[in-house]
């Protein structure tokens, strides 16, 4: 199975490379530059082209019947489409972002849901972006063209969208138990914020952490083990996992077309970490059937999350948010650069998490639930 699996993977990335190579032609980046310089002039054609087959794409049905092992054609095409209009979109910011991760303080969130001081105090060092409301697919960068976010709004087909949604409706309870009383005013603000729907919702709300092996708090020496996530011998999480693992597949090929070096690192790392968890005495997990190349998920449902940037990850790392859910309006707003992103289901958007401070206000209508991909710079 494990050899199917691996099989499948390399089938799905090839196609995927080899469908926005041909929708872009010379139209990439590369292909627009002249004396170092991109064109915008040619950007925009190239903009304009593929946005019209990315709506045709967008309004056109799948006509093949969706199972849970494989991945159609369609799906292939709508990432291939929506990733190539990211890359011929770029939106520039005029700072050096390794600079501006140097300056950056992690401060705590303010649970008023304003942003933090940061973005305020940075503008005495960096001139301020405000790039407004952003709903079509994207890519900001920094003045050298490194990126800081790739956004993939309706990357997701609606049967992939159903299907994850569906699967992730079983563990409703269990993010029901994570809950802290309401009187613990001690609590910690990502315990914070949660909205439980009338009854409970079709996915209740709470967050469930997973790793197969991660660094305890403040046991991140060479000679600390890494430990597996205690929700990860749970039997509702493990039934959430093997139902996700080709749309985990998915998306890890989606990651080799937008961030090829975090695909890599987190496919090398990933060898190590089960190596390294197997040597473990009395350890059960069933580490090897991890389908992600991160090395955590988080499954946050019906949160407001308060503007934050996410300690323990490298500055060159991305974290990875699934919006999932229904009939949601929600929106994830960018504090340093004053951006706003339609954050509906279906969207995928990678995202400097220890250099941007970002966060998801209440939304309109529906249940919001965000399956956030991280890997921690202690693991990678």
């Amino acid at each position: 199975m494990e050899e199917i699996l691996k099989s499948q993977a390399s089938e799905v990335r090839e196609a995927l490379s080899s469908r926005i190579s041909k929708i872009l032609g010379s139209s990439s980046e590369m292909g627009v530059l002249k004396d170092g310089q991109v064109v915008t002039k040619l950007l925009h054609k190239a903009r304009m082209r593929i946005s019209v087959h990315l709506q045709i794409c967008l309004a056109t049905p799948d006509d093949t019947t969706f199972t849970d092992t494989s991945i159609s054609e369609y799906e292939i095409d709508r990432a291939a489409l929506t990733i190539a209009h990211a890359m011929v979109n770029p939106i520039n910011v005029d700072w050096d972002v390794d600079r501006y991760a140097d300056r950056v303080k992690l401060s705590p969130p303010n649970r008023d849901g304003s942003a933090t001081s940061e973005p305020e105090r940075l503008k005495k060092y960096f001139s301020e972006a405000v790039l407004g409301k952003i709903s079509t697919p994207a890519t900001i960068v920094d003045r050298h063209g490194r990126i800081l976010m790739v956004y993939l709004p309706n990357i997701l087909s609606p049967a992939r969208l159903e299907y994850v949604n569906n699967a992730t409706s079983g563990l409703q309870n269990s993010l029901l138990d994570t809950l802290p009383p309401i009187s613990d005013q001690k609590k910690s603000w990502r315990d914070d914020g949660f909205v439980v729907p009338e009854g409970g919702g079709e996915f209740g709300a709470g967050r469930i952490t997973v790793s197969p092996a991660y660094f305890m708090q403040r046991q991140e020496r060479l000679i600390d083990p890494l430990v597996t996530s205690e929700s990860y011998n749970s039997k509702e999480v493990q039934k959430w996992l093997e139902a996700l693992t080709t749309s985990e597949l998915l998306w890890n090929s989606i990651t080799a077309a937008v961030a090829p070096e975090l695909f890599e690192s987190g496919t090398s790392v990933f060898s190590k970490v089960v190596k390294e968890v197997r040597r473990r005495k009395n350890n059960s997990a069933p580490v090897d059937s991890w389908p992600s190349i991160f090395s955590g998920l988080e499954i946050i449902a019906n949160r407001t999350t308060f503007s934050h940037r996410d300690p323990g990850g490298s500055p060159s790392l991305f974290d990875l948010l699934v919006s999932l859910g229904r009939n949601h309006h929600a929106t994830l707003s960018l504090a340093d650069v004053h951006a706003e992103l339609d954050y509906s289901p279906g969207a995928m958007v990678y995202i400097a998490g220890r250099v941007l401070e970002h966060s998801v206000g209440p939304w309109i209508n529906g249940e919001r639930i965000v399956v956030a991909h991280f890997m921690k710079d202690a693991v990678a």
